[in-house]
């Protein structure tokens, strides 16, 4: 983990997305959202990868996959090959990729339709955000406290910029010709005790409205970092008087067996929760 400088301000920890379960996932050949990607023309050149999806009045989700790269920019180096490259090891169509140097006077540059184009600063960013929903744009309302650590640059410069529903994407793959979404959860508790809070319920929803359109299966799992091997899954998450239901299993998962057939032997038991 490490600091950050926003708007010549400090801010908390950045988490590096790294435990048991996502370097499983990650060997078993799942994207993983976080995970640094390498330019195979020039190993110097890496970047941390996201696929974020955007939802506010268009009945479409937004969906951008944001590379933030860790090297500074470098004019003699085709970025846009490198993205390219990027793009076509990910099983999903955004809408447009972003690309972000930290610290620079203009930090971004947006493939879309094919053609890169560099040199950005933040309103030719929202600009492209705006064709999309201009109701994304803007200060939101009200903002929850931040973390004592953020997950990107992008998650700082949104939350000055942007507005509506957004969220990462966790993990996913491509089996034969059916698209498997994970969203993951990570609770300090025992996931034999755990269960999904209500606060988190719209982005239940909102996950499995994304996954509904793109017709792909989708997966919550829990799973604590102190509990190696133990898997809390939980799918159709709704909510009736303030009380969350979801049909539930505990399983181990050992790092040779796959997840997803594992996954398709569980039978799952109704469960309830009101936190």
């Amino acid at each position: 983990m490490y600091l950050v400088f926003f708007d010549n301000v400090i801010f908390v920890y950045k988490t590096i997305k790294s435990d048991w379960f996502t370097n499983y996932l990650y060997k078993c050949q799942f994207w993983v959202g976080g995970t640094i990607v390498s330019f195979n023309s020039d190993p110097a050149t890496h970047a941390t990868q996201t696929i974020r999806y955007f939802h506010s009045n268009e009945e479409d989700f937004l969906i951008v996959y944001i590379l933030e790269f860790i090297e500074p920019l470098n004019k003699r180096i085709d970025y846009e090959g490198v993205i390219k490259e990027y793009i076509s090891n990910i099983d999903l169509s955004p809408n447009f990729t972003l690309a972000i140097w930290p610290n620079q006077s203009h930090i971004f540059a947006i493939f879309e339709n094919g053609k890169l184009t560099q040199n950005l600063d933040t309103p030719k960013v929202l600009e492209t955000f705006k064709k999309y929903d201009s109701s994304l744009i803007g200060s939101a309302t009200y903002l929850k406290p931040l973390n004592k650590s953020y997950t990107d640059f992008f998650h700082l410069w949104a939350r000055r910029h942007m507005k509506g529903f957004q969220n990462d994407i966790d993990a996913f793959m491509l089996e034969g010709n059916q698209l498997h979404m994970l969203e993951l959860k990570r609770p300090k508790e025992s996931v034999n005790t755990w269960k999904p809070y209500r606060a988190d319920m719209n982005n239940y929803l909102q996950f499995a409205k994304l996954c509904s359109n793109l017709k792909c299966n989708l997966t919550n799992i829990a799973y604590s970092e102190a509990e190696k091997g133990l898997l809390k899954i939980f799918n159709n998450v709704s909510i009736s008087s303030q009380v969350l239901s979801y049909r539930t299993a505990t399983v181990d998962i050992k790092p040779d067996e796959n997840l997803l057939t594992k996954i398709r032997s569980l039978t799952l038991i109704e469960e309830f929760s009101n936190r």
